[in-house]
């Protein structure tokens, strides 16, 4: 049993434990602050306000992935592989590659929007809602590109203060505009929208202050394109597997069912919280331990992966469980349906974070076109599950189909990852001393 313990002390007092802690406030604070939210935003916005607003953090949430370019994870993978002048350099071509892809999207858009009524009618926002939607995404993605950094760097303290401060502004004016001016939906937006653009700012003199600015990219476009590229449709694709719901939800039955679903998906997101903060802090371990190449990492990297995907599995079903009942005690009424899918959005999730343990391998191999794959299945069974189940037993066919789309894209990513790079899993090593 001693045995058995010691590779739990030595998690709990590494650095990886400790910035994950960090991390996991930070994420937390965001994801208490959406909480703390709900009793407001239930209260003030009918189904239909919630809707619309979720429509658009859907879209956001989906062109930010676009114009980033695959930046963040193509940044992740060569940081410890470049001197700190080239990637400064790569940085920057990072950041004028987002500012290029953003003007482009956003002229498409703008075309569309000018010789049809294609938004209104197919995603049910507006048109300026959607090139709103293009500018905010783009300063999510520099704001990933930082917060990025501050992960490689090791400067938790600086992820946390920076991510914390963009919420807390966020919050304060949706609910200055809810609550004081009395707009219904148009706060809420106008408050995410007015913190992105904010810390857009702060983002950018940040990265002046270090040297890093936006240029042309010249010497590492062609790269980032190559590389980028699949990364883009993966983004897709994962994005169609987390929000492309909502829309369905929008064109099978209605914005306002978009609102309720959305409300059960965002209390089953708890278990979302805790493995991507684990995940934020584990790719950068992850890259710098395993390019080390020698066995004790490698046992040391197995044992962590089991440990924590021990403790993701017993904590979803909990909250999975008593996760409604938080529910009802925190939203209005009108919501307590949204209660049926905690469950399955939690146990999806579970499977989202064995899912993100295994993607390191297969780019730290250059693998990219396999996980692009990979995610395409997971998304193609998503779509194909939302529509025949949303029109067959109504919402709760959404969260089966995240549930068993994720569940498939869990057990490949593992497949295709050990296969990629063999470790020692069922070595009697990795519980001894």
């Amino acid at each position: 049993m001693s045995n058995l313990l010691i590779p739990l002390r030595g998690m709990l007092s590494s650095g990886l434990f400790k910035r994950t802690c960090v991390y996991t406030f930070s994420i937390s604070f965001s994801a208490l602050a959406a909480f703390l939210l709900l009793p407001i935003l239930t209260r003030y916005l009918s189904l239909y306000d919630y809707g619309v607003v979720e429509t658009f953090m859907s879209i956001v949430a989906c062109l930010t992935g676009v114009v980033m370019v695959g930046g963040n994870t193509l940044l992740s993978k060569e940081y410890f592989n470049y001197s700190h002048i080239k990637i400064r350099n790569y940085t920057g071509d990072i950041l004028g590659m987002t500012l290029l892809c953003s003007t482009v999207v956003f002229i498409i858009a703008l075309i569309i929007a000018g010789f049809s009524g294609f938004f209104p009618e197919f995603i049910k926002i507006s048109n300026f809602l959607m090139l709103l939607a293009i500018v905010v995404a783009f300063a999510n993605a520099i704001i990933s590109m930082l917060t990025t950094l501050f992960q490689l760097q090791k400067k938790s303290i600086s992820y946390a203060i920076f991510l914390n401060s963009k919420t807390i502004m966020e919050i304060v004016v949706s609910l200055f505009l809810i609550i004081v001016v009395g707009l219904k939906w148009q706060g809420r937006i106008v408050g995410i929208s007015a913190a992105s653009l904010v810390f857009l700012v702060i983002a950018i003199l940040i990265f002046r202050n270090h040297k890093v600015s936006f240029k042309f990219p010249t010497h590492h476009g062609r790269q980032i394109i190559l590389l980028g590229l699949p990364l883009i449709l993966v983004h897709a694709s994962g994005w169609a597997n987390e929000m492309i719901d909502k829309l369905m939800i929008n064109n099978l039955i209605n914005v306002a069912s978009t609102g309720l679903y959305s409300v059960g998906y965002k209390f089953g997101m708890v278990v979302m919280m805790v493995e991507t903060a684990f995940s934020r802090a584990w790719l950068p371990f992850f890259y710098e331990t395993v390019s080390k190449n020698n066995k004790s990492d490698d046992l040391r990297i197995v044992r962590v992966t089991y440990m924590y995907i021990a403790g993701l599995i017993v904590f979803a079903i909990f909250f999975g469980l008593l996760g409604k009942y938080l529910l009802y005690f925190m939203v209005d009424k009108k919501f307590f349906a949204a209660g049926q899918f905690i469950f399955l959005v939690s146990m999806a999730y579970c499977f989202d974070g064995i899912w993100k343990m295994f993607i390191g391998y297969l780019i730290y191999k250059g693998k990219t076109r396999t996980y692009l794959y990979i995610i395409l299945i997971s998304a193609i069974v998503n779509i194909t599950l939302n529509y025949i189940l949303l029109q067959r037993i109504g919402l709760i066919g959404a969260a089966w189909a995240t549930f068993i789309s994720f569940g498939v894209g869990a057990v490949l990513t593992t497949i295709a990852g050990c296969r990629s790079h063999p470790m020692p899993w069922f070595s009697v090593a990795v519980f001894q001393l």
